[in-house]
């Protein structure tokens, strides 16, 4: 009771009483591990019903020796804290209080006192008030952390009434209390409920490192959804490799925490991180991170399978990491071009108003000197290694919506910024497209993303599969004129990518998928009929090509109202074999490339034939690939087009004596000599469209009349025998 004298003194010169309400509570009480030892802490909050400046104060507080042992002051188990944030740990040029004296008082009660360092003039504002504050903390280390450690306030009635309000002048400068005391507080409340440490599921490591072995755990026991999960000290700790969730998650100092590429963790509450955490990726699979409540601490995040000298379109997946940093870490090996001065690194942002060739600006070490720039959350960056590796990536957790700026009428490079899958559509509508449709240029409502086999952007649309991004996955968008920002949502973060299924619910969309190859890169451009699709623009169904590539396949819109490439264009299922389909090819002067085509949910007798109107062919694609060397340069439409048909029903040829060719506009029939033959000519839809009745001459020319320019079924019956031929006839 020593300490107490000198509040005692207080309160013979200081008559004045003040009977407003304090209270005082328990918050944030857990037990946690340096590495050693295991310890008890917690923040001690107070309140009041008046506003007030504190002066002096004193509490006391009860424990359970057989958890931390007598007298835990004296045996040096004890530490009272004044941390930054907390009214005891205020400073205004001198501390604000001082003279943190702790004392034993019982073997099982300890006191906290302190006195005011300057004058109640010189703290500025009232720091007790009606919302609770941290006052000061508290941590006890154990001698035996499987006891209970019942920590709680001391409320016998000699304990209480202990406070005062800010002595001294209202002037700046120390405190004169004895001229200008302040007052005793009254009507304190003690609540020791929050003193309670919440129960935690502790990894022991005891097996190996991995989550699903019930031998790693203290109790015996995996992890539930409900439960907290601290991860202390260790000497081997988790690697997670499935899904897993949890309520609390918290890695204690010096301890590590890792989730492998096929990894998924979901902390429904808090995430604390005092010690390494990482997660990896490879260029398939990605670990991933879902943090519903407060995220605290940094974690890595490394990016793989990146190739030497090869460009990647990442985006980083955490908050605050510096790119000086990030090039400077050898372990990245980011490329420098030292040719040029100054120096500039393989890591750029993507600028659309600049020059065609010059669109990618890099940075260089003048840029960074001042070390102030950091990736962008939401913004995609192409970076290159020298060798071939993983980048990594080092920061806080992203746990809110993220609007990334972007510049309307562009290209723009933008990524996800989550440690977490992002659905790009499906998803029952909550997906990326369907939150930004009012951003998107219409031709181009999608996600274009990288595609190593195509060595293209290729585009994910509310018409494609059910797909996802991954953690930090860089893409290009297409905004319209009014765009500012694409907003990436917290909410739809997965720890799993979606997979399977169609935004479209058709569960069988009749599509022709049309592809160009070259030299070991095969491009492709699809064509599907739709109920309610037109033959103009159907935004969200047809869908603009990312131009840029060497090698590229591409149609346009039927109607003719724009001059605009496609990738993927959607056309009414009815009628769909009179249609004929602008193809655009792409290739440089001299390459080899064959066109072929798959078809999914067509009819079984379609037929799908590429037009070349330059060399005269008609080639049906679905039975063979159409093979030519180029000889000068193509990139653009007018000598390519799509023909569908569906088989005429026509009798099988009985007499390979008849021939039928054409030319032009006229037909020959060969092979009947002084016999009547009857001759029938047929459209791709079946239609009977001619018929003539003649007298074989060996060579009959016949003048049909003016047809479409198209594929036509040309079927002779005669005593000699029946033949039919697909010939080709042009205005």
């Amino acid at each position: 009771m020593i300490k107490k004298i000198q509040l005692l003194v207080l309160i013979l010169i200081t008559p004045l009483c003040f009977g407003q309400n304090i209270t005082f509570t328990f918050e944030n009480a857990r037990n946690t591990n340096d590495g050693t030892d295991d310890f008890y802490e917690a923040d001690i909050y107070i309140a009041s019903d008046v506003d007030f400046k504190l002066g002096s104060g004193q509490i006391y507080f009860t424990y359970n020796t057989a958890a931390f042992g007598n007298n835990i002051h004296t045996s040096g188990n004890f530490e009272y804290l004044q941390p930054a944030g907390s009214i005891l740990g205020e400073v205004y040029g001198f501390p604000a209080y001082k003279d943190f004296i702790v004392n034993d008082n019982t073997t099982s009660r300890v006191s906290t006192s302190f006195q005011q360092g300057v004058s109640s003039g010189t703290i500025t504002a009232n720091n007790v008030t009606s919302s609770s504050k941290h006052l000061f903390s508290i941590k006890i280390k154990y001698t035996d952390i499987n006891e209970t450690p019942n920590i709680a306030f001391e409320t016998g009635a000699v304990y209480l009434d202990q406070f005062f309000t800010a002595c001294g002048p209202t002037s700046l400068g120390f405190p004169d209390c004895t001229n200008h005391p302040g007052v005793q507080l009254t009507g304190d409340t003690f609540n020791s409920a929050g003193a309670v440490v919440a129960s935690d599921v502790n990894w022991s490591g005891a097996v190996d490192t991995n989550w699903t072995v019930t031998g790693n755990w203290g109790g015996g026991a995996l992890p539930i959804t409900t439960d907290d999960v601290v991860i202390p000290n260790v000497a081997t700790t988790p690697v997670v490799g499935s899904t897993v969730q949890v309520k609390d998650l918290t890695i204690q100092s010096l301890s590590s925490f890792d989730i492998n590429e096929n990894g998924g963790v979901t902390v429904d509450g808090n995430f604390v991180n005092d010690g390494s955490f990482t997660m990896t990726s490879t260029t398939s699979n990605s670990a991933s991170l879902v943090v519903k409540g407060s995220s605290n601490g940094q974690i890595t995040y490394e990016r793989g399978g990146l190739l030497a000298n090869q460009w990647s379109i990442v985006a980083a997946p955490v908050s605050g990491q510096s790119v000086k940093d990030f090039v400077e870490n050898a372990a990245n090996n980011i490329r420098v071009n030292t040719t040029v001065t100054p120096n500039r690194y393989a890591v750029g942002y993507y600028d659309d108003s600049r020059a065609a060739g010059s669109k990618w600006v890099y940075y260089t070490v003048d840029d960074l000197a001042s070390n102030s720039i950091t990736f962008e959350e939401g913004k995609s960056y192409a970076i290159s290694r020298a060798t071939n590796g993983s980048i990594s990536f080092t920061g806080t957790v992203v746990t809110a919506d993220v609007n990334e700026t972007v510049i309307a009428s562009q290209w723009n490079a933008v990524g996800n910024p989550y440690t977490a899958f992002l659905p790009i559509n499906e998803n029952s509508g909550t997906n990326f497209i369907n939150d930004n449709l009012a951003s998107f240029d219409p031709t181009y409502v999608g996600v274009y993303v990288w595609d190593n086999a195509q060595n293209k952007y290729v585009a994910k649309t509310l018409a494609s599969g059910e797909s996802s991004l991954a953690p930090g996955q860089g893409f290009f968008v297409k905004t319209g004129g009014s765009a500012s920002n694409m907003t990436f949502k917290q909410a739809q973060r997965m720890v799993q990518p979606a997979t399977g299924g169609t935004f479209s619910k058709e569960a069988s969309i009749p599509t022709i998928k049309l592809s160009i190859a070259s030299k070991g890169v095969k491009v492709n451009t699809s064509i599907s009929y739709r109920n309610n699709a037109t033959n103009g623009l159907d935004v969200g169904y047809d869908i603009g090509n990312f131009e840029g590539a060497s090698l590229d396949i591409y149609t346009r819109l039927l109607d003719g109202s724009s001059e605009k490439n496609f990738t993927y264009q959607s056309l009414p299922k009815e009628a769909n074999e009179t249609m004929i389909i602008p193809v655009g090819v792409k290739a440089v002067e001299g390459t080899t490339i064959s066109i072929s085509s798959e078809g999914n949910a067509l009819p079984e007798d379609a037929e799908v034939y590429l037009e070349d109107r330059l060399l005269e062919k008609y080639i049906d694609v679905t039975k063979e690939s159409y093979d030519l060397t180029l000889s000068k340069p193509e990139n653009g439409i007018g000598r390519f087009y799509l023909h569908t048909k569906v088989q005429v029903e026509i009798p099988e040829v009985l007499s390979e004596s008849i021939k039928i060719y054409t030319v032009n506009q006229r037909l020959f029939v060969e092979g009947i000599q002084g016999e009547s033959f009857e001759l029938q000519l047929y459209n791709t839809l079946g239609k009977q469209v001619y018929q003539g009745k003649f007298i074989g001459t060996g060579k009959n020319s016949i003048v049909l009349p003016k047809v479409e320019t198209g594929i036509y079924v040309v079927n002779v019956k005669s005593t000699i025998g029946i033949a039919n031929k697909k010939v080709v006839l042009k205005k």
